[in-house]
């Protein structure tokens, strides 16, 4: 089973990087140029990103899952700031505080499963 735990980082370190790739350049790139997921607003989308950007990393790096949410949570409000540089687009705290949000959920769920697969492990 921890083998399989084991690749599954090494998918996760993959998504998680390509997670933040897309964050970054959906957040600097000009409004008319951001991918957009049918049927979600702007805070469902950001939300989402960060949620998987959070979870991905976080079980990416379990030694490190402090240090991770600690630099998604930095760039995501450096990236709301950063975004006041492009005449299209705005940072604003309530854009911020949902990437937060986001990036908390996701390194919860990554805490809990690593939690889930521990005890199972223990268990069997």
């Amino acid at each position: 089973m921890l083998a399989h735990i084991d690749h599954l980082r090494r998918l996760a370190v993959f998504l998680g990087w390509g997670a933040i790739a897309l964050i970054i350049a959906s957040t600097l790139s000009p409004i008319d140029l951001r991918p957009h997921l049918p049927g979600m607003g702007p805070d469902g989308e950001r939300f989402l990103a960060f949620v998987a950007a959070g979870a991905l990393l976080s079980f990416a790096y379990p030694a490190r899952r402090w240090l991770v949410l600690a630099a998604i949570v930095i760039a995501g409000m450096g990236l709301e700031w950063v975004q006041t540089l492009e005449a299209t687009r705005h940072g604003r705290p309530h854009d911020a505080a949902i990437k937060v949000i986001g990036a908390l959920l996701g390194t919860g769920m990554a805490l809990a499963f690593d939690w889930t697969v521990e005890r199972l492990r223990r268990a069997a």
